[in-house]
């Protein structure tokens, strides 16, 4: 530990900047000099040795006690680092906590700090070399409050970090749970409520990606013939949006919806348009997302949805579900997840929308998209209604055909969340995450305004609370400047089958690009499993020392190639589940020390090469077939275009 002498802060405060991403640069640059001199004071004891003192509200204490090193050697003592794959450290303890844990900890350890005071961030980086800490690569730094650094945590734990980050210990600095305990309380239960809501948007199973990729591959005729998103946007700029969720309360809320009609932008669920068409009531959007055939038998089935309602659906979902819809639509690719990236890059123009985990998402995304404004929820419950409803009574889902979908819902466990009315209302987590989801939508984008007008049901942080009579009386006063449907039919007559012929083939060649990619990781991934197992003999034998260097080489070598599997975005999408799974079991293994050890790492590796192959020989075959069938389309389109 470096520590820097009193004519030498300054020099020191440079060299760490230097270090720093941009990110966290540019936020000890928001910290202005008279506010830093006014809350963190430095001085050193009589052994040399840097201890802060804190200002707050008039008060003073100490960050550090007046022999800080001892303080830290005691906080040493009290931690168990040595088996942790991960470390979420609360609090950096004036660095010299910090220190101490890269003592304490295995070599390859990530610790992931979070310093709730940038002040507190800031004084450290004048006192302490973090040359050391930073160049092994296994240290990363989160600073102010939850709000300050959502953006920067969403986008790095969005990366192969969060499917390697499976099984993290958690660690408080003396004085985060001296001084700051509220503070880090706060920053503790935001981490894990996000952690646990990106878990849950990681997807059910290999089969529900492989779905969605012939899903998309079904619906490329769709997409090519079918204008871009952005060729709507801001179209409705300032028109108010009522979203309209299938909760049990829209029962109540029909009669103002079917007055309401004509004077705002009317965007539904695909669950709800059952019961708004039977209440004569025509939305101008109709939202789909699911890619489960479920969703075209529930809602699009010999329905005869009018030709005036827009449909705007994921590009993933049933492809029964474009064909059977007679008006117009836009198949929407989603913004975030690289399966989408890739037929958007090579058929679309590059727009895409937050889709989110729920229909109500999309919904809330297109009319962003539309610049409508404001945005308000209705049947938006996230909650059980009265006598466990979980839809409106009209709903598919309260029907006897949608019995399952009731029986699934009443067998997750209950939980309790806040409601409008104040009380706490019975819920789920899905719908939990749900609700998490939509607040998320809400904070990124505060230019609109957003207005919960649902009977009941659960409150969404960051919209306010009105009831639709108000909103109604308020907003939606004028008739609409046209139909969504009617913009989007003008758009289509201006696709240009020439131009969409030609980014099929492009699409042609990566799928065949890929096709090739995956075939070869089949056949490396089966020759990594067979070594597995001879390493797994080595470590059974009598003589397994013996062969210590070649069993830690390949240990090593199967490190490195896990992480090179979620270098190329398409191949992590693919291979996410079994990362995050694998890496959690691997993380549980602990510290490789013994022979017992591994033996048990080295069949875990076997596993994880096993599925690897059946993964990558499955999408092998399917783009192998998808390269032939998107040929037959190209010269479809090529007699269009001549």
């Amino acid at each position: 530990m470096k520590i820097a002498k009193p004519h030498e802060t300054e020099e020191m405060y440079q060299n760490n900047l230097a270090l720093l991403t941009p990110w966290l640069r540019a936020a000890i640059a928001d910290i202005s000099e008279a506010e830093f001199r006014e809350k963190v004071e430095v001085v050193y004891n009589v052994d040399g040795y840097p201890v802060c003192k804190y200002h707050r509200d008039g008060t003073c204490f100490h960050i550090t006690s007046e022999r800080p090193v001892q303080e830290a050697a005691i906080w040493g003592e009290s931690i168990q680092a040595q088996n942790c794959a991960e470390i979420f450290l609360y609090g950096s303890g004036f660095g010299y906590t910090l220190f101490e844990l890269f003592e304490k900890k295995s070599p390859h350890t990530l610790v992931v700090v979070f310093e709730q005071d940038i002040c507190l961030f800031k004084a450290l980086l004048y006192y302490f070399d973090l040359t050391p800490l930073i160049q092994t690569q296994k240290i990363m730094f989160f600073v102010g409050d939850s709000a300050y650094f959502k953006k920067e945590f969403l986008e790095l734990f969005c990366s192969v970090l969060f499917l390697t980050t499976t099984y993290p210990a958690v660690m408080f600095a003396f004085s985060s749970t001296r001084n700051f305990k509220k503070e880090y309380l706060e920053i503790h239960q935001y981490v894990f409520k996000e952690l646990s809501f990106l878990t849950s948007c990681i997807g059910n199973s290999h089969q529900d990606d492989m779905n969605g990729l012939r899903n998309l591959l079904a619906n490329v005729k769709e997409i090519l013939k079918s204008p871009h998103l952005s060729c709507i946007k801001d179209k409705f700029s300032g028109v108010p949006a009522i979203i309209v969720a299938n909760g049990p309360s829209l029962d109540q809320s029909i009669p103002l919806l079917k007055e309401i009609q004509g004077r705002c932008l009317m965007i539904c669920s695909e669950s709800a348009i059952i019961p708004l068409t039977k209440n004569g009531i025509k939305p101008d959007v109709l939202t789909a997302l699911e890619r489960t055939k479920t969703n075209y038998l529930y809602h699009f089935e010999n329905q005869n949805h009018s030709p005036d309602i827009a449909l705007m659906a994921l590009a993933l979902v049933d492809p029964h579900i474009f064909p059977s819809f007679a008006g117009e639509k836009i198949p929407i690719f989603r913004q975030g997840e690289e399966l989408n990236r890739w037929f958007s890059q090579n058929l679309g123009d590059g727009s895409a929308l937050n889709a989110g985990s729920s229909v109500a998402h999309l919904a809330v995304a297109i009319a962003i998209h539309l610049g409508a404004d404001p945005i308000i929820f209705v049947g938006q419950d996230l909650a059980y209604g009265p006598e466990g409803a979980t839809h409106s009574k009209d709903a598919i889902a309260s029907q006897e055909k949608g019995k399952r979908t009731r029986e699934i819902l009443h067998a997750l466990p209950t939980v309790y969340v806040e409601g409008n009315n104040g009380e706490m209302l019975p819920s789920n987590q899905i719908w939990v995450n749900f609700r998490l989801g939509m607040e998320s939508i809400i904070f990124e984008h505060p230019e609109h305004r957003f207005y919960n007008a649902t009977e009941g049901g659960a409150k969404i942080a960051g919209s306010e609370r009105a009831t639709l009579a108000q909103l109604m009386q308020q907003y939606c006063t004028r008739p609409l400047p046209y139909r969504v449907n009617a913009l989007i039919a003008k758009e289509r007559e201006r696709v240009s089958a020439a131009e969409r012929e030609a980014q099929l083939e492009k699409m042609i060649a990566d799928v065949a690009h890929y096709a090739r990619v995956f075939r070869d990781l089949a056949y490396k991934t089966n020759l990594k499993k067979l070594e597995c197992e001879r390493m797994m003999l080595l470590c059974a034998g009598d003589n397994e020392e013996n062969y210590r260097d070649i069993l830690d080489e390949a240990y090593q070598k199967n490190i490195s190639l896990f992480y090179q599997y979620s270098e190329n975005s398409l191949c992590r999408f693919f291979f996410q589940r079994l990362l995050c799974a694998y890496f959690y079991l691997f993380d549980r293994v602990g510290a490789i020390d013994s022979q017992d050890k591994r033996a048990q790492i080295f069949d875990l590796h076997r596993q994880f090469f096993r599925d690897l192959r059946v993964v990558s020989q499955s999408l092998a075959v399917s783009l192998e077939e998808a390269a032939g069938s998107l040929t037959v389309v190209s010269a479809a389109l090529s007699e269009k275009a001549e």
